[in-house]
């Protein structure tokens, strides 16, 4: 898997007009200069309040850059919150290629379909928050990044999650979470109907729906606020696995939009 990777420290951002300046280094030169300040053109369309940028290379810097508005306009996460950036680019082929063997075998046929089919490669940019560069943890902050459109096909931000909550969903608060955050990509569900999950666990609950182009979608929500914490679009437009589907039968329940 061939994947250039870049460390993006000290997320201080910038913003001046339509630039931004990230300070970064490079990962793999252990001469690195660090605290270079680069300033970086902010390509993020603003017309219609689109989630793309306008076509062409998105180099790492750039990338950064759609990311940390991306996690400001959609998650409400100021870029002073975070400390580093990684940016590897991927593609969903590869990861299928390296876990197909760990897969159900009755999800054998449909994986080999995807498999042939075209993938998209994709940047993704993982989020450190500077207060976890005290105390390294895992990453719980990323933006996945379609390379060819710029379209945000993927965003997680965990915060102020309480694992301890279970209970109730409420339907209500469900439906308004999920337009809320989509009426900001400019998008909508499909048939006004979403797959909510029958039980909140570890605080968080998760939906399914379609968008209005017929891609399905799957968010989760915060059961603190029903705020969205992750959002991914099956941009690929790959056959959902029959043992996924199953799930989705047996843990899920329609729910009406409208």
């Amino acid at each position: 898997m061939n994947k250039k990777s870049i460390l993006v420290f000290a997320l201080a951002i910038t913003m001046v007009g339509s630039s931004t300046a990230a300070v970064y280094a490079s990962q793999s030169s252990v001469n690195a200069t660090k605290n270079k300040v680069v300033t970086v053109a902010n390509n993020y369309e603003a017309e219609n309040g689109g989630n793309t940028v306008v076509q062409g290379k998105i180099s790492d810097e750039e990338a950064v850059t759609i990311a940390t508005k991306a996690m400001k306009d959609l998650m409400g996460i100021n870029a002073n919150y975070f400390g580093e950036a990684h940016v590897t680019r991927s593609n969903e082929k590869d990861d299928m290629e390296f876990f197909k063997n760990l897969y159900p075998e009755k999800d054998a046929q449909v994986l080999q379909e995807n498999l042939q089919k075209p993938t998209a490669d994709v940047i993704d940019v993982q989020f450190i928050s500077a207060d976890d560069l005290k105390s390294p943890m895992p990453s719980r902050d990323l933006v996945v990044i379609n390379e060819a459109s710029g379209e945000i096909v993927s965003i997680t931000a965990m915060k102020n999650l309480d694992q301890s909550l279970t209970g109730t969903i409420d339907d209500n608060r469900v439906k308004t979470g999920v337009t809320d955050f989509l009426s900001n990509l400019h998008e909508k569900v499909q048939d006004n109907t979403l797959k909510v999950s029958k039980t909140m666990t570890s605080g968080t609950m998760n939906v399914i729906g379609k968008l209005a182009d017929g891609r399905d979608v799957t968010m989760s929500l915060n059961g603190k606020d029903y705020s969205v914490m992750s959002y991914a679009v099956n941009y690929n437009n790959l056959i959902t696995l029959p043992s996924v589907e199953k799930d989705y039968q047996d843990n899920y329940r329609n729910v009406q939009v409208k």
